[in-house]
């Protein structure tokens, strides 16, 4: 195998400093960031909560009974699914 230097003149000088160019500075600000959340987002959430609530009230309560029995084919296909 042979190297030769003239091949790497043209490569990137990817270890070197880089020198800052004026003006290209980020500005920061201090403002805090924030989130805004539709009121349509806010109905469908209220709406969802409770009935999921409701389906994870019922399968704790089967699982405290002991009457929780899952599928072992059906969590295989969920698997292979992904």
């Amino acid at each position: 195998m042979r190297i030769d230097s003239t091949k790497w003149v043209n490569m990137p000088k990817t270890y070197e400093k880089n020198q800052k160019v004026e003006g290209t500075e980020p500005t920061r600000t201090n403002r805090p960031d924030e989130v805004t959340i539709s009121s349509e987002a806010r109905m469908r959430y209220s709406e969802t909560t409770s009935s999921r609530a409701e389906k994870v009230e019922s399968l704790r309560q089967a699982i405290q009974d002991g009457t929780y029995k899952p599928d072992a084919k059906k969590i295989a296909e969920r698997f292979l699914n992904l």
